[in-house]
Order: C-alpha cells, then structure tokens, then sequence
C-alpha cells in the first residue's frame, strides 16, 4: 500500500497527510484521555496543548528540523517552478532528466514530514486544519486543479516557520533561477518564445510563455519588498523596483505583471512616506474588503458581460479578453458544490476568481477566499503594511491571471497558519525583522 502511495503522485501525497493527521488526531485525543483531572481538564487539554504528533521525543531538535524542512520543500519547489519550468527542459541533458524525476518526490517528502512529524498542534488546531485540507482534498479529487491543493499543503505546513529566513532563501533561489533563464536564452543556449504585438516585440526570455515570465518577475518583486520591508525601503530599491517594472514592460510585455508591479511600487511608496494613512480603523476595513470586492466584481462581470455594449468591450479589451472568457464560462458551466473537472468543455478562465469558483465549487472559494480576508484583516490589525500590501498586490494580479495561490509565487500566503490553525492574535506572522 505505502509503495502505491508514493507513485501515484499529488493524490498519494495527499493521502499519506489525511493518514498522518488521522492518527495525529486519535494519538492527542487518547493523549488528553491520559492526562490526570477531571473531565473538563482533559479537554481543555485536548483542546489548548501543543504537542508533535506521536510523542514529544527530541521535541527542540523535531521543531528545528521541521522550519528547516519547510525551507528547503519551498526552495526546491521555487527552483523546479523557476528553473526547471523553462526552456532548459528543452535541451535533454542528463542531469535534467534525473532531477525531473525526483525533485517533486523530495519536496513534498519533506512537505510531508513536516505536517506530519515536525509540527506542533493542539487538538483545536489540528482539527481546524484538517478541515481546511479535507475541503480542498474533496475537491481536488473533482477538479483535479494540482496548484490548488499544492498550494494549500504548503500554507498548512508553513505553521510555526521562521518567515524571514524562509524568505530570504527563497528570494535567493528564485532570482538565481530566473537570471540563469533569461541569461541562457539571451546568450541563447536555450530557446525562447517570441512574436509581434501592437508593433512591440514580445520576448519570453527562455520560459514557455510571456506570462510566466511576468509572473515570476512579479514574484520577485514582491519578494524583494516583503523582504527589505517598505518602511525601510530606500532609493535604491525603488530603482531596483522600477528596472523591474520597465524589463516587463519592454521584455515579456506582460500587462498583467507590468500593472501590479506598478502597483506594488505606488503602495510601498505610500507605505514608505505616508505610513499613517494605514493606522486608522476605516482604513483597514477598506483594504480587508479587497477581496470580497474583487470576487464580487469578477464573478458579476463575467455574468452581466455583454458584446453589445461598447462600455463593456471597452472593458473586456483593457483586460485582454479576460471578460468575455469569465462570460463564456460561467454561462455554458453549472455550479458544482464540491468542484467538477471539465477537460472536455475548452473553457478558458484566466481570472483567478471566476476559475476557482467553475472548478472548485462554492464550498472551496468562499473557504479560501474567507481565509484571504481573514488574514488581510489580522495583517493591517498587526501594522504589518508591507506584507498587506504585497497581498492586495496579488489579489489585484488574481483578476488576470491564476498564479496567486502558487506558493512560491505568492509568498504573502505563508502567513496563512495564523487563520488556518485559529490562532491568536499575538501569532500572526510576518517578514519583517524579529525585535531584539
């Protein structure tokens, strides 16, 4: 049974987790069960007291183990999604063959290890994010969206992780990848993708597709922010900021990436010299309702879209055809509560919002999409304004482009364990320095 389960990929992973919590599960009941006092003692023990899955043995060196497996899962899965994505699969080398084969199997082995064996949870904790993963398991089990559930894996594993040090590797694995690529294909040691557009060349500079290109460049950017934070930023990186904005602009001629990465720097600008424009409580119900709006927008547009209106054309042209597509899609497509995979039905939704709610089902959007909101909430609550406006960020890019819950794409949702295991407030995470 274990060897099937290694072998058949994303859905052994998955279900070597679902085992794993099970027992976790019935091991901390049976725990509490132990425990001396009274009833009411044993469940409030049950509840409240962390502990690693099936016994506290060498508890200090497992918790350390477990921040540095996650490190490393992360790491490896943005080099295979940077580097090995690209073009350089093209060139069948030895080494490429032998690391396709294994690099998945290694990070999600480590993944694995530690949301089973390296993690500490309480009963109330593992209960609320087994809920969550039983969801979006159900699901993908009908929709068969692989990022989706990837992505969830590894924001339920990056509970009690160091986020700056995380970040920091993985911000350095990415930008060696990404210029590895683009410097590959403009030596032109691999292929790369080109063609003309409104008399622009587009150049995807080594990967599959201009897009992709854009998106990891965005990656970058957010990464870059979160990690110097904006209250810190300096000229410097502003210029670093805008030398970005103009590569994908000119390069990839990603519109998508090249507006959010406008956006990014106008927000970390304001978050730099205007910080007190954050502080007040209006403030931060407007920005906690950003997803809620862009949800609300994107789904009622692509219902109400009509060619015959020119306002409406007008619109869809501005989003690159993204409008008639949601269009197209919501109104050939029924509602499926726990998701549907429709291979055969060559719908086309590039609107993160929209794809997620056809495939995934209400179910899955409002749990993801509730969690979002939650954890922009906690974030402007804590004053931590890079990591939300890095967020509000990609929410924006969700509305062209179906990249946000990529975990080594959208960095800010490390941050989710705080909403995903209920934790406190005084729990939520962040990238910036820790205090002395």
């Amino acid at each position: 049974m274990l060897s099937s389960l290694f072998t058949t990929g994303i859905y052994g992973y998955l279900d070597l987790v679902l085992i794993g919590w099970s027992l976790g599960l019935v091991w901390l009941g049976g725990l509490a069960l132990l425990k001396k006092g009274s009833f009411t003692q044993k469940v409030r023990a049950a509840l409240a007291d962390e502990h690693l899955l099936f016994g506290d043995w060498c508890g200090a060196a497992r918790a350390g183990a477990g921040d540095w497996a996650f490190a490393v899962s992360m790491a490896l899965l943005q080099f295979d999604t940077f580097f090995m994505n690209s073009n350089m699969r093209q060139i069948h080398a030895a080494w490429y063959a032998f690391l396709a084969t294994w690099l998945e199997v290694v990070y999600f082995g480590l993944l694995i290890l530690k949301l089973v064996l390296l993690t500490r949870y309480s009963g109330l904790q593992l209960a609320a994010g087994y809920c969550f993963f039983f969801v979006f398991r159900w699901v993908f089990l009908n929709s068969g969206q692989f990022w989706v559930v990837a992505g969830m894996m590894f924001f339920l594993g990056a509970k009690d992780i160091q986020p700056r040090r995380t970040l920091r590797m993985g911000l350095a694995v990415s930008a060696a990848s990404f210029f590895a690529v683009t410097g590959a294909a403009a030596l032109g040691w691999i292929p790369t993708l080109r063609t003309q557009v409104d008399d622009r060349l587009r150049d995807s500079f080594g990967y599959g597709w201009f897009n992709l290109t854009g998106v990891i460049l965005l990656a970058l950017c957010v990464m870059y922010v979160c990690w110097r934070q904006a209250e810190r930023l300096r000229w410097y990186d502003f210029i670093v900021l805008a030398a970005a904005l103009l590569f994908c602009d000119r390069g990839p001629y990603s519109r998508a990436s090249t507006v959010c990465i406008a956006l990014l720097i106008l927000l970390a600008a304001l978050a730099r010299f205007f910080p007190k424009l954050a502080k007040p409580a209006g403030a931060r119900v407007l920005v906690s309702a950003a997803p809620a709006a862009a949800f609300g927008a994107s789904l009622l547009g692509g219902r109400l879209y009509d060619p015959s209106v020119p306002l409406w054309t007008a619109l869809d042209s501005l989003l690159t055809g993204r409008l008639s597509l949601a269009h197209e899609a919501l109104a050939g497509s029924s509602v499926a509560i726990a998701g549907q995979r429709l291979t055969d039905a060559g719908f086309l939704v590039d609107n993160f919002y929209v794809n997620l709610w056809i495939w995934g089902g209400p179910v899955e959007s409002l749990l993801f999409w509730g969690a979002v909101t939650a954890l922009l909430w906690r974030l402007m609550k804590k004053g931590t304004v890079t990591e939300s406006a890095c967020l509000v960020v990609m929410l924006a890019h969700a509305v062209m482009e179906g990249h946000f819950i990529w975990p080594c794409i959208n960095v800010c949702l490390w941050l989710l364990p705080c909403v995903l295991y209920l934790l406190p407030r005084q729990r939520v995470a962040g990238f910036g320095r820790s205090p002395e």
